[in-house]
């Protein structure tokens, strides 16, 4: 199965919901206990919904960490994510590949900025393809960051495409809601 040639994935959705936000995610997704629900953040394991469970061989392995950050300025938000995605010591990009921006607005209306990016990591013998969401609410003066990260063996990076991760991403990025 790949992620976005089988949307069957999307068809039955749980409600994740506070004070400050609501989105759905895809019923199989499983919520990882232990983030620390009073400060709204959360974890989900996405392992092989819609994704293969091997590649080469090898896990495939994919989380989504939402983190609430509080700051009066998405721009404090982007440089955190930027410094987070570029300080791992043992990260190795293609070349002209550090990361990529772009935008896009939210179902609550708010413009968000997505950042992506797809990496190696010598210390994991792993490649990452990761898709960062970081949309700002004045009311709440917080980022909420979004990150869908997808670890997998292949130095092509032919996975990433094969299984339209972008797709996957904004499939999941098009029903955020801030309160």
């Amino acid at each position: 199965m790949r992620a976005q040639n089988d949307t069957s994935v999307f068809t039955k959705q749980k409600e994740v919901a506070t004070s400050d936000y609501v989105f759905l995610v895809p019923a199989q997704w499983k919520n990882i206990p232990g983030i620390d629900i009073s400060s709204k953040d959360r974890k989900f394991d996405l392992s092989g919904v819609g994704l293969p469970e091997e590649y080469n061989h090898t896990p495939v392995t994919a989380t989504l960490i939402l983190r609430k950050y509080e700051c009066t300025k998405i721009a404090t938000a982007e440089d955190y994510i930027i410094t987070e995605l570029t300080s791992y010591p043992d990260r190795v990009t293609e070349p002209g590949h550090n990361y990529l921006t772009d935008s896009l607005t939210i179902l609550s209306g708010e413009k968000a900025t997505l950042y992506s990016t797809r990496f190696f990591r010598r210390t994991k013998v792993f490649n990452y393809s990761r898709y960062d969401l970081i949309v700002y609410s004045q009311k709440r003066r917080a980022a909420y960051m979004f990150t869908l990260t997808f670890q997998y063996r292949d130095h092509t990076y032919a996975f990433e495409a094969e299984n339209k991760l972008r797709q996957y991403a904004l499939r999941f990025f098009g029903n955020i809601l801030l309160r």
